[in-house]
């Protein structure tokens, strides 16, 4: 199977940073190539230039390029270091009116398990509240000075800004869109067990909750698959979560909610990807439980899902509407489930439109859950 040249050589550098033997395939590699333009074109520049600059091959980077990775890193981090010290304060806001707050992807992520915080961007900061703490941590976020911007408020979030130029805040209560006919059929996340195995962390000097590392691990895969695979940063999220976690994920709590949420496809897609691109043969052997991947692998995979499988494998998932409707109805579980989450589109559509269209009108919208 044919592997894009950008991820053959990130997968080289990580496994140069442990590898003799793969740094001087690296090295050699590196010492012909002459495409390096295309590869700041790519989200995961930042993180194969930090490893080329750990395993000291950075040299080889032509000077006008590493200047431009250079003042992309130091741009990243300083965007991360001032969006997490914005953040840290409202969460002390929150504690202080006991109200808990779970920190979702990049936000949650870029300052714990990636080994440097400017290698993960992320466009907004998403935090998980408990539905009932909606209305008090609305009315907390606008005594300290954000304003309403857009809202899901009858699905799953709403999102506040507090100037033009800082990231917006989608504060969820839900980690899925249950009012979307797919993402009803598809996911069947349990937001009990979700709160019951967080786990606490410190962001910014704040002490806090994040998701357990089975939890990340299932989240991110149906994030991922939610979004179409449109970018290969959720891909090093999973890389270097399990890498944090080495030795310490429960596989068999994973294979058992990742059943029982009705996630096991995009989990299983997930992790052959990684799988396939991200990780060696002996890398599997201390992040990934070699079990895993069979006991994930739905039992009846049809056309349908070894396609998608393929694609994915080979970078051709597309945005299209008509690939991202076969993404999720590979994801949900039963040809009678299928069957309903198309005709609930049907409904779904025309509903969906006219709020949007409500939603353009109205300068503030009420939050009403």
């Amino acid at each position: 199977m044919k592997r894009e040249r950008e991820e053959l050589l990130l997968s080289l550098s990580f496994q140069a940073l442990e590898n003799k033997t793969k740094k001087r395939e690296l090295k050699k590699i590196l010492e012909e190539e002459s495409e390096w333009k295309s590869l700041l074109e790519k989200e995961t520049a930042l993180s194969f230039y930090y490893n080329l600059s750990q395993s000291s091959l950075h040299n080889l980077i032509p000077s006008s390029i590493e200047k431009e990775l250079k003042k992309s890193l130091i741009s990243n981090t300083g965007y991360n270091l001032i969006s997490l010290h914005n953040l840290a304060p409202l969460i002390q806001r929150l504690k202080e009116q006991r109200i808990p707050v779970i920190v979702l992807k990049g936000a949650a992520l870029c300052e714990v398990i990636y080994p440097h915080l400017g290698l993960r961007s992320f466009c907004d900061v998403d935090i998980l509240i408990q539905k009932k703490n909606v209305q008090k941590v609305s009315s907390e976020l606008k005594k300290m000075g954000y304003s309403l911007c857009r809202t899901h408020a009858r699905h799953h979030f709403f999102a506040f800004q507090k100037t033009n130029h800082s990231l917006p805040l989608e504060v969820h209560w839900d980690l899925v869109n249950r009012a979307s006919p797919f993402q009803k059929y598809a996911f069947k996340f349990s937001m009990e067990k979700i709160w019951k195995d967080a786990r606490p962390i410190q962001m910014g000097g704040v002490k806090t909750l994040w998701l357990s590392p089975e939890h990340q691990l299932i989240y991110l895969s149906a994030h991922m698959l939610k979004e179409g695979y449109a970018n290969k940063k959720w891909f090093l999220d999973l890389f270097y979560l399990l890498k944090f976690f080495e030795g310490k994920i429960n596989w068999e709590k994973l294979l058992k909610e990742s059943e029982e949420f009705q996630v096991r496809r995009p989990v299983f897609y997930a992790l052959s990807y990684l799988d396939r691109y991200f990780l060696s043969e002996e890398v599997n052997q201390k992040f990934l439980a070699r079990n895993v991947l069979p006991r994930l692998k739905p039992e009846r995979s049809g056309w349908p899902e070894k396609a998608i499988l393929a694609r994915l494998l080979e970078d051709k998932v597309s945005k299209k509407p008509l690939c991202r409707l076969s993404l999720y109805l590979s994801a949900i579980e039963g040809i009678r489930n299928r069957l309903k989450a198309l005709v609930s589109l049907l409904i779904y559509i025309p509903k969906i439109t006219f709020l949007q269209l409500k939603a353009k009108i109205q300068s503030a919208p009420e939050i009403q859950v």
